[in-house]
């Protein structure tokens, strides 16, 4: 049992379209929503590339170390007093990444690039993966950020001896695909007893994929908690108390049982 549990947590999810490779355009899009939700959040989460969307051509619009939509989101950040998430291109250490960000109010920054690669969307052709998986921490809480074609990897997602108490899923998931999407964020939350929050965008992209959204958060046993509608644009908020998660793991400690293993990156 953790002595000091962390104080609730206010979380809210974006779910809207994306400007089609206008980095401008989106960082406005994301102030827009930050100034209407910041005073009921301490953090506000946006879908997988939200400076560009997802395409080859993006990587062209990568942003430098700790450039343009860096600092825009620091700005940001600090200007309203709350976290932000999603994820970005950007080049690290010379190399284009599908980069999550976890971005505080005071300008610390936490950082995990995208390990699985999308082979049939050609992401391989134009970023490079993660070689180190990073748990992050907000406020007490122990953060597990994965991007997208990641959710479909219970390995990476593995919550040994419960290092984490929540995953964020940042994606661009077509509709086609939507059930395994929210299947998928299930299923992570029940075999992990964990939170779990999926954020996906909505609207046509330039390469007329549709995406329908089907943001939702998620309790460690399953229920949900708040789900955005079909094709809305929409921003879900609501309120994760970690007592109950600390009760389940406590009542319930499958964890203890699972099987032991080394990742190997």
């Amino acid at each position: 049992m953790v002595s000091n549990p962390p104080s609730p947590l206010r979380v809210s999810a974006v779910q809207c379209s994306i400007h089609w490779n206008d980095v401008s355009a989106n960082i406005q899009l994301i102030e827009h929503f930050v100034r209407d939700y910041a005073a009921t959040s301490d953090l506000i989460v946006f879908p997988e590339t939200i400076t560009t969307g997802f395409s080859r051509e993006a990587a062209q619009l990568a942003d430098k170390e700790q450039g343009y939509v860096y600092q825009s989101l620091q700005h940001i950040s600090h200007k309203y007093n709350v976290a932000l998430a999603g994820s970005y291109l950007s080049n690290l250490a010379g190399s284009i990444h599908n980069v999550f960000f976890l971005i505080e109010p005071n300008g610390q920054v936490q950082l995990q690039p995208k390990r699985h690669l999308f082979a049939p969307g050609g992401e391989k052709e134009f970023v490079r993966p993660a070689t180190s998986r990073s748990i992050f921490t907000l406020y007490g809480w122990r953060i597990l950020p994965i991007i997208c074609y990641d959710l479909r990897f219970p390995v990476w997602c593995r919550n040994v001896s419960n290092e984490y108490d929540l995953i964020i899923a940042v994606a661009n998931w077509p509709r086609p695909r939507r059930e395994v999407f929210r299947t998928l964020l299930r299923a992570r939350a029940m075999e992990n007893l964990c939170y779990v929050v999926g954020v996906n965008r909505i609207g046509e992209d330039g390469h007329h994929l549709v995406y329908s959204g089907d943001s939702i958060l998620i309790d460690p046993r399953g229920k949900i908690l708040a789900e955005a509608r079909e094709e809305t644009e929409e921003v879900i908020t609501t309120t994760l108390d970690y007592t109950p998660l600390q009760e389940l793991r406590s009542k319930f400690p499958v964890w203890a049982d699972a099987d032991s293993f080394l990742l190997q990156i």
